[in-house]
């Protein structure tokens, strides 16, 4: 299985805009990659993370930005895999 780490970003964000990205993700399988012990402090993206078996990187791509987009327009999407350290 391939875990996808993604950032999703958006110029000038408010609250209401992230907890909205959160729920539109949430409903396609994505989860916070955010950690628990967040300062809280403003922040101008939102970390997930994307686990499949049989999406390919473009595909996870394009969902991001799809799903990113009826948010708010013009969101910066980056997509890494994220790489496993055996032991």
């Amino acid at each position: 299985m391939t875990t996808y780490r993604i950032k999703v970003g958006y110029h000038n964000p408010s609250a209401l805009t992230f907890m909205q990205l959160d729920e539109q993700l949430a409903d396609h399988a994505f989860y916070s990659a955010r950690a628990d012990a967040d300062s809280g402090g403003f922040r101008y993206f939102q970390e997930y993370e994307y686990q499949s078996d049989s999406a390919d990187y473009c595909s996870v791509c394009s969902m991001a930005y799809h799903h990113a987009c009826k948010v708010r327009k013009c969101p910066l999407v980056l997509v890494e895999i994220k790489e496993d350290h055996p032991g």
